[in-house]
């Protein structure tokens, strides 16, 4: 898998060969309080057992970063930690949960340890699963804390990046990385330009001088409501902004009436018109 012994040896990882001198196991330490108190164990063929209970143990590499920090990174597995810690020279502390069905219990048994660095990395897998693996966990920690790696096209986590050897390419994803914010909250920096060429509305004066003194005119993409008593002239002052629309703007003007027949609707719009009222069948 590429990963060094010098950092084999940091994670405190064992493994057994066969007699062909071929490694068939790894055992992952997991510590309570330091001590490790269980291993996780992989065999050939992605096959995972437990020696010892897993109950209260805190995050795969944890014991070997004790102080907290600016960074830390978390990622989906074990060898991938150990691959991470590599491609990044060593210098920043990598940890992993223990299986990715766990990952959000993973993270809340040890928040206040992750909580302890400036900046949580989260670099899980690429494939759709990791990616809403990660947003799920990155909910779980403070606004602002949380940063989304995203692994190159064609690599799904760190170990792939290792064995192709591109350490260059995982230390820039690592800086590029954006912090998360949950849906609809979003960083006005990273939307300047959006800002600065929004379109620009038009505004549209009301047929009152009044209501332009108080209101600043129409404006699209705004909804009014005019409200009142029975009887208290609701239809008519918005049959007068709808003929004020149909005069004095180049648009369309729709109306649904509701409870009014839609030649109602038409004689009472040409009533302001002919300054008559027309659906009145006058007698002669």
């Amino acid at each position: 898998r590429g990963i060094s012994l010098a950092t084999a040896k940091k994670y405190n990882v064992k493994s057994t060969t066969n007699q062909n001198g071929d490694v068939v196991q790894h055992f992952y330490p997991y510590c309570i309080a330091s001590e490790v108190t269980s291993y996780k164990v992989r065999g050939e063929g992605k096959h995972f057992t437990w020696r010892g209970s897993s109950q209260g143990t805190g995050l795969f590499g944890e014991s070997a970063f004790k102080d907290s920090g600016k960074f830390i990174t978390l990622v989906e597995g074990e060898c991938d930690a150990m691959a991470a810690y590599e491609l990044l020279g060593s210098k920043w502390p990598v940890v992993s949960i223990k299986s990715a069905s766990t990952a959000e219990r993973d993270v809340k048994d040890n928040l206040e340890y992750l909580e302890s660095f400036e900046n949580v990395v989260i670099a899980f897998d690429s494939d759709k699963a990791g990616k809403e693996a990660a947003r799920r966990v990155a909910r779980l920690l403070k606004p602002s804390k949380a940063k989304i790696l995203t692994m190159p096209e064609g690599y799904k986590d760190p170990n792939d990046m290792l064995r192709a050897n591109l350490h260059t390419g995982f230390v820039r994803c690592f800086w590029d990385a954006k912090t998360y914010t949950p849906s609809g909250v979003m960083n006005v920096s990273e939307n300047r330009d959006k800002y600065k060429n929004r379109e620009k509305r038009e505004s549209v004066p009301y047929p009152w001088q009044g209501l332009n003194e108080k209101l600043e005119g129409l404006r699209q993409g705004e909804l009014i409501t005019l409200t009142g008593g029975t009887g208290l002239g609701k239809s008519s002052v918005t049959r007068e902004l709808e003929h004020w629309l149909i005069k004095h703007t180049s648009d369309n003007v729709g109306v649904i009436a509701l409870e009014e027949d839609w030649r109602r609707t038409i004689d009472g719009i040409l009533s302001i018109e002919a300054n008559a009222k027309l659906h009145i069948e006058r007698i002669r």
